[in-house]
């Protein structure tokens, strides 16, 4: 790609770009920048380093820590346009507790190059700590880092971010580090705080829907799950399920994925609701959500929530008809369950035909879209959270190739 070719890309930020020698000047946002052509590399000022993330000792502008850009030839123009005009808008413009939290995802190589401590990996256990500190600004997160007390273990953590922590301690001029590797994978799930989902929760079938839908309620901190199916994984499960444990029951192959999440409590119950069946398999449930794979089954048991739930327990229906076309979600309570379900069953917003939604997915022409069973799954979390309209169907579509 020529000079000039670069030179209309990065104007697209800066009308005022211009070519000086191997460089091609810019600013964004009042900061002066520059992309050296030769070596493909972007630089920023040096004095930036420890204050905006992402940037190395050098003023070289790099995606994470210490990975600098290396732009493929092939698609420079591509990769030049995307880093001008979105990456370093974005990293400039970056709220202040985003700031912080990438600090935090990178913090051995900041101790290590802008505090110049050796750092050190370790275990560090909840028990252990002895000091917890809420940072606010960037500055305060070094100050911190650099007033620790020799020996002493803390805590430190972003107002916002409180589910996201790193835990440090220092001897003379080293510091170890350690991070809650739990609260770490489901932050990158996330997104957000992650601690707002209490309460046992029971999830009726755990079929394609719900195991998405159980991974997207752990990420956010559910921990008390009951699991009813009767269901095994099998190779047609393969490529909509989100648990692979062939061979295993669904619900046995949940428990095994648990293993890893040692602060989740599991009850299993290896069998099909049918209308009569024993209420204490749902004693003590907040929330109830149902997705299940034929009409029967569906029918069964809102007569048995009717029947069995208190007043005050949530329920939300989930499912994705037949054809990919769209997935959708109802919140109900027990007195609404058997109108409710019956609306979810039969009523189409494209047609007067019942919604196709199952009738043995696993020997259906079922089709399952990975995109709109992770749409659906945090459209249900987000509805756990938030306050939508009880009994009004709400839909979850893809985008069509």
């Amino acid at each position: 790609m020529d000079n000039e070719r670069r030179l209309k890309i990065i104007k697209k930020v800066d009308v005022n770009a211009v070519i000086k020698k191997d460089n091609i000047l810019f600013t964004i946002d009042d900061i002066d920048l520059k992309y050296n052509i030769t070596e493909g590399n972007f630089y920023i000022n040096k004095e930036l380093f420890g204050k905006i993330p992402h940037i190395l000792k050098n003023g070289k502008i790099c995606m994470f820590g210490n990975v600098e850009f290396h732009l493929n030839e092939l698609i420079e123009e591509n990769s030049l346009d995307s880093i001008v005009c979105k990456y370093i808008p974005w990293l400039l413009r970056l709220p202040l507790e985003l700031k912080l939290l990438e600090f935090l995802f990178e913090i051995e190589y900041y101790i290590k190059n802008y505090l110049g401590y050796e750092i050190k990996e370790e275990t560090i256990k909840n028990n252990f700590i002895q000091s917890i500190i809420e940072i606010d600004t960037v500055e305060q997160l070094w100050e911190t880092i650099e007033e620790m007390d020799n020996y002493r273990v803390y805590e430190i953590y972003i107002k916002k971010y409180e589910d996201y922590s790193i835990f440090l301690r220092k001897e003379r001029n080293i510091i170890y580090y350690g991070r809650d590797a739990y609260k770490k994978s489901r932050q990158r799930i996330t997104g957000r705080k992650c601690n707002n989902l209490a309460g046992k929760t029971a999830f009726i079938g755990v079929g394609s829907v719900n195991s998405y839908i159980i991974k997207y309620c752990f990420a956010n901190g559910l921990n008390d799950v009951v699991l009813i199916d009767h269901d095994k994984y099998t190779v047609d499960n393969a490529f909509r399920f989100a648990f692979p444990y062939k061979g295993k029951k669904k619900i046995y192959a949940v428990k095994e994925f648990c293993k890893n999440l040692d602060k989740v409590n599991l009850k299993l119950f290896n069998l099909n609701i049918r209308a009569d069946s024993d209420a204490n398999i749902i004693n003590d449930c907040k929330r109830i959500i149902v997705s299940v794979d034929n009409f029967m089954s569906w029918l069964h048991i809102a007569s048995f929530l009717e029947k069995n739930c208190s007043e005050n327990v949530e329920i939300i229906l989930a499912a994705i008809n037949n054809f990919g076309e769209n997935a959708k979600l109802v919140k109900t309570s027990p007195k609404q369950i058997v109108n409710t379900t019956y609306n979810f069953l039969f009523k189409s917003r494209i047609t007067e035909r019942r919604e196709m939604l199952g009738n043995g997915c696993g020997r259906s022409i079922a089709i399952y879209d990975e995109e709109i069973l992770v749409k659906l799954a945090k459209k249900v979390v987000k509805s756990l959270v938030e306050k939508i309209n009880e009994d009004e169907i709400v839909y979850v579509e893809v985008e069509k190739y």
